[in-house]
């Protein structure tokens, strides 16, 4: 289930109007590799060339939300393709196991053959049954009766180990063939999705381009020539801060020198992609609005996520599940609180372009209403 943020609380002015709980449009959001969000800018500009009619506002609204779900439809579909990885990896390392297990069963039923076959130890013991056939012998009846009952329990118990080791190797086989099924299946899921993401991507960014020739940037809600530049810029420029590996850490538990610091927002931090996205972001809103944007939360470790939980249950995610904890999530103030203000309606046509949604889990249909609450999903 997605998970799910509220903010440090913003104050509003009492002019402000309040968020609404309308349903905007399901079809949302989801992520895209850089690279092919970089050709699908370069491959934009040409293509709106070819437009001849301008799109409307509305039109623009609708590219912009099904470029958005788009995005978290592939974010989901790759989220499902690492979770079936990981199963796959747990299934091969079970099956490998139980190999091994067999395998040493086996060993060990071949090491009673072979000493009954050679005559000596093990199942030869038992030529101390002659004792009690030969009444002339007069060995110790007791003990041999004892060798015998000690031998046979033991050959039967190695057998019984190895029917079972059988039987746990076959299950796994099957969970293993499963589980790599399941894998390739997503991860066919997943280019399809990436695919469609794109696609949707440079349709938006076309129809921008077209918007452009005539708008002239008056209409602040409709996106300029200098978003799509800044996108542009962003997807091909290098990171400012590269972070540190955070490979191995469990969510809420980032090293936060592997973090970097978010553009005009002191104290706060992301993963070092998204804040790279994030800085491009910011200075888009700031040339449009005049002020980058404002963040009250973004990285949360497991500590603080605990204490959220506590203090808002109805809001935050479980610890260990927020995507503040990945370093990939911050909550915004700054007029993008406000589901209805044109610093908001701002985010929803632009922020895609570099990979950041409000998810649709976010928007109120069904689920909780968190407008300030944006994700990095372009990974």
């Amino acid at each position: 289930m997605p998970t799910k943020d509220s903010p440090t609380p913003v104050r509003r002015s009492l002019t402000s109007p309040s968020p609404r709980r309308t349903p905007r449009p399901t079809a949302r959001r989801a992520p895209r590799t850089l690279a092919a969000a970089a050709l699908l800018l370069a491959l934009a500009a040409p293509q709106a060339g070819a437009a001849t009619v301008p799109p409307a506002q509305d039109q623009l609204t609708a590219l912009a939300a099904q470029a958005a779900g788009a995005l978290e439809t592939y974010q989901q579909a790759l989220q499902a393709q690492q979770d079936a990885q990981v199963a796959a990896d747990a299934a091969q390392q079970d099956l490998a196991a139980a190999d091994a297990v067999l395998a040493q069963s086996r060993e060990e039923i071949g090491g009673w053959a072979s000493q009954a076959y050679r005559g000596t130890g093990g199942l030869n013991e038992l030529s101390g049954v002659a004792v009690l056939l030969d009444p002339r012998r007069t060995g110790d009846v007791s003990s041999q009766l004892a060798t015998i009952d000690r031998v046979g329990g033991q050959y039967a118990e190695v057998v019984e180990t190895a029917r079972q080791a059988r039987a746990r190797q076959e299950a796994a086989t099957d969970r293993a063939t499963a589980a790599v099924d399941a894998a390739r299946s997503t991860a066919e899921q997943a280019l399809a999705a990436k695919s469609a993401a794109d696609a949707a991507v440079q349709q938006q960014l076309v129809a921008y381009s077209a918007q452009q020739r005539t708008t002239a940037g008056l209409d602040p809600l409709a996106p300029d020539a200098a978003v799509v530049d800044r996108a542009r810029a962003f997807l091909s420029s290098t990171q400012a801060c590269a972070g540190g590996v955070l490979t191995g850490y469990a969510n809420g538990l980032l090293p936060v020198e592997a973090l970097c610091g978010l553009y005009a927002a002191p104290g706060q931090q992301l993963r070092a992609d998204a804040a790279h996205a994030f800085e491009a972001l910011s200075q888009a809103f700031q040339a449009d609005f005049g002020t980058p944007l404002v963040v009250t939360d973004s990285y949360r470790s497991l500590g603080e996520q605990i204490d959220v939980k506590a203090r808002k249950p109805g809001l935050a995610a479980a610890p260990g599940t927020s995507r503040h904890g990945l370093g990939l999530a911050v909550d915004l103030g700054g007029g993008v609180q406000d589901a209805v203000s044109v610093q908001h309606q701002w985010m929803d046509r632009n922020a895609a372009l570099f990979g950041f949604v409000n998810p649709a889990w976010a928007q109120g249909s069904p689920g909780p209403f968190e407008p300030w609450h944006w994700e990095f999903v372009a990974a």
